[in-house]
């Protein structure tokens, strides 16, 4: 199905003429850090152009990309969405404005559409009509829940008493349950951050910020358990805590990776957050990963 654009020419000058009236820095969202929102990588004008000339691929070519290409697209089109939202929180102080966004409408259309977990709800409240029109291709496991809540996600289990908050421009690309190699029910939540530059100039990318955690977890085998499959050790242990977390941390130069793991304490199971992201990304998003950390509930004993 052909998503064609939603009067992108009249919208691209509207976001000309709407993100010249304001320069003040608003003072809501959320309680994110608004640090990780500056420095968009494409301005007002290149963005919503960039936007044109994708929706006019996808709609070419979409259809017959081939499946190792998907995970390229999302964040390309992820990529358009970040500095639309970062241009939107700079002038307006939102991220999903009151009237009828084009480009956010259309960049959500189409992560419905590529099987993006919750851009169908984010596109509910930017424009029910069309959202009524797409199918959702990415249902949530049963194990989750993942709901809109103003301008945030709110993901939570099923299986445990733990949720958390996040942007809704985020991208949800991972939830699922299954039977780890230590023979554990597990859940994985794998979320994207914003995008950052990379420290030498050479590309941007978004940062990773997942959630690993099993019902019936005890916490010293979990916790050896992923910090094998994470590639750390206790040899990676620091000095440094996040809310009395002990943090491990390791810099993958073969990858270059950074990777910061820390193991909430749960009142039922175990838990992992883990943080990951290439040089200069890592950095310009770190502060979302300590506000992640600081929106994780844990709840209270069954």
């Amino acid at each position: 199905m052909k998503l064609k654009a939603i009067k992108l020419v009249l919208m691209v000058m509207g976001a000309i003429v709407i993100l010249s009236v304001s320069t003040s820095y608003p003072q809501n969202g959320q309680s994110y850090s608004r640090e990780p929102l500056s420095d968009p990588i494409r301005d007002a004008v290149k963005n919503p152009i960039e936007l044109i000339r994708f929706n006019s691929w996808l709609n070419e070519y979409y259809e017959s990309a081939p499946a190792e290409k998907h995970k390229a697209l999302k964040e390309h089109l992820y990529s358009i969405i970040d500095s639309h939202i970062k241009h939107l929180y700079a002038h307006q102080g939102t991220f999903l404005p009151d009237d009828k966004d084009g480009v956010l409408t259309q960049c959500f259309a189409w992560a419905t559409t590529m099987g993006v977990y919750g851009a169908h709800s984010v596109l509910e409240k930017l424009n029910s009509n069309i959202a009524d029109s797409l199918q959702v291709t990415a249902p949530i496991p049963t194990s989750f829940n993942l709901t809109v809540q103003g301008e945030m996600f709110d993901l939570s289990s099923a299986w445990g008493n733990w949720r958390v908050d996040f942007p809704c421009y985020f991208m949800v690309h991972k939830l699922l349950q299954y039977k780890a190699n230590n023979d554990l029910q597990t859940q994985i939540a794998g979320i994207s951050t914003g995008f950052g530059k990379h420290s030498d100039n050479d590309g941007y990318s978004q940062s990773t910020i997942m959630i690993v955690y099993s019902p019936e977890g005890v916490s010293k085998t979990f916790d050896s358990f992923w910090l094998e499959s994470f590639g750390l050790s206790p040899e990676n242990s620091t000095d440094d805590s996040i809310n009395g977390l002990s943090i491990y941390k390791k810099l993958d130069t073969s990858l270059s990776m950074h990777y910061e793991l820390v193991f909430p304490k749960t009142t039922k199971g175990a838990m992992a957050v883990v943080f990951l992201g290439i040089p200069g990304t890592y950095q310009h998003n770190r502060p979302h990963f300590i506000d992640f950390l600081n929106h994780l509930e844990l709840g209270k004993p069954d």
